[in-house]
């Protein structure tokens, strides 16, 4: 999985019947929902929605320009512990700023007369456009997500941008949803976790969101639990 990619995908779409292994309904009860957190990236042109139900499972809506896609993750199956993902590449701001640089050079020129207006102007509108773009790239680039993953498999299913929409309400949501998958294990035994874990790895996998190998390296580390070692 590319951790650049807008959303990691964590569930089945709602509209697909409950499987034999895990209740669901399928008909929301708004009385079950929790405080939702939206997301936009207005450069990437989309939007996430995360929604606690009922106490038992998260609720994803991922928007983009051409279509919206619902996923359920059981919040038992996931670690509390998300993975921190921070990027920052640097040399698209140098670059934009080097290029901002350039065109406050040639306005400099223009109004010393050392360089004629025309040519200055044009010099100076392609370094101000190039500036522009590499700024917007660099935004455009930067990362700083909280990854959350299956408990044993370490499946990575699904990411939160951190501090959007602001920071207040990023630290209660992200607290909340934390808290939220610890009691959702709390009386879970391990061995009931393990297993219901393996199942839905398996229906991932079935379902094309995670491949082959993915799979078989999160059933080696499920298997390699010490509940399977006794």
């Amino acid at each position: 999985m590319n951790s650049a990619d807008e959303v990691i995908i964590s569930g089945i779409p709602l509209d697909v019947p409950s499987d034999n292994y895990e209740e669901f309904d399928q008909e929301i009860d708004p009385a079950k929902l929790g405080d939702k957190l939206v997301q936009h990236n207005t450069l990437k042109g989309t939007e996430r929605e995360f929604q606690p139900y009922s106490d038992t499972h998260l609720l994803l809506k991922v928007k983009n320009k051409k279509k919206q896609q619902d996923y359920r993750v059981n919040l038992a199956w996931l670690s509390a512990q998300p993975r921190r993902n921070k990027v920052v590449i640097w040399k698209w701001l140098y670059a934009g700023l080097g290029a901002a640089a350039l065109t406050g050079l040639f306005i400099f020129l223009a109004v010393q007369d050392i360089l004629k207006l025309e040519y200055s102007a044009v010099a100076g509108t392609v370094s101000l456009t190039t500036s522009l773009i590499l700024i917007l790239i660099f935004i455009y680039k930067l990362q700083d997500e909280f990854i959350f993953t299956s408990n044993f498999g370490k499946i990575d299913l699904f990411l939160i941008e951190n501090k959007k929409p602001s920071q207040q309400e990023f630290d209660g949501f992200f607290i909340n949803l934390q808290q939220g998958i610890e009691r959702a294990k709390k009386n879970i035994p391990v061995t009931d976790r393990l297993v219901g874990e393996l199942k839905m790895c398996r229906r991932l996998r079935d379902e094309g969101i995670i491949d082959d190998d993915t799979y078989t390296v999160a059933r080696t580390a499920i298997f390699k639990h010490k509940q399977y070692q006794l």
